[in-house]
């Protein structure tokens, strides 16, 4: 079965002082960083969060409304994966353009739910928790990946070395170096 690869790029990105996924980075986004990493291990790509198709992206809708955070990118994109018959969701955020091949085969591997310590937005859903994340969007006011990852038993993956994150204009020189 295959999966769903959801770009979450939905953020404020108030730190950064401008839409941080369209900066370039090596001449490209880092929405396209993002996207590029996923495409080995999916057969669909989405960005959650924003309209994707000044991108050249598709876009998924935040469920079961809009305003709730990675969480509910993340929602709309497993309710995606279960309307077609895929098997889960790989989630990637969109200012991490170093995570590395192997972790994202591993995420992709799994059979259950899987998020990476360092970076929760970075995991494997699989489609059968579509209902259950709505249920907590739903009830729950918070919007913790964390928080609902472990009411699932979704478990960490571990000893992966630090990704870089991006959250100011400086950190993007700093890949760099």
């Amino acid at each position: 079965m295959s999966l769903v690869g959801v770009v979450l790029a939905g953020g404020a990105a108030r730190r950064f002082g401008s839409d941080k996924a369209l900066a370039i980075w090596r001449g490209r986004t880092l929405i396209d960083h993002s996207a590029t990493a996923l495409r080995p291990f999916v057969d669909r790509i989405v960005v959650a969060g924003r309209d994707g198709g000044p991108l050249g992206m598709e876009g998924v809708a935040d469920w079961p409304r809009t305003g709730l955070g990675p969480l509910g990118g993340l929602c709309g994109a497993l309710r995606l994966a279960v309307a077609e018959g895929h098997r889960g969701v790989l989630s990637i955020p969109c200012d991490m353009p170093l995570v590395p091949e192997e972790v994202i085969a591993e995420l992709a591997a799994g059979h259950g739910a899987f998020y990476l310590d360092q970076a929760p937005v970075l995991g494997f859903w699989p489609a059968a928790l579509a209902d259950a994340l709505t249920t907590f969007l739903e009830q729950s006011d918070d919007r913790s990946i964390v928080a609902w990852a472990r009411s699932v038993g979704a478990r960490l993956l571990r000893g992966v070395s630090a990704i870089p994150n991006i959250n100011r204009p400086g950190d993007l020189d700093a890949l760099d170096r």
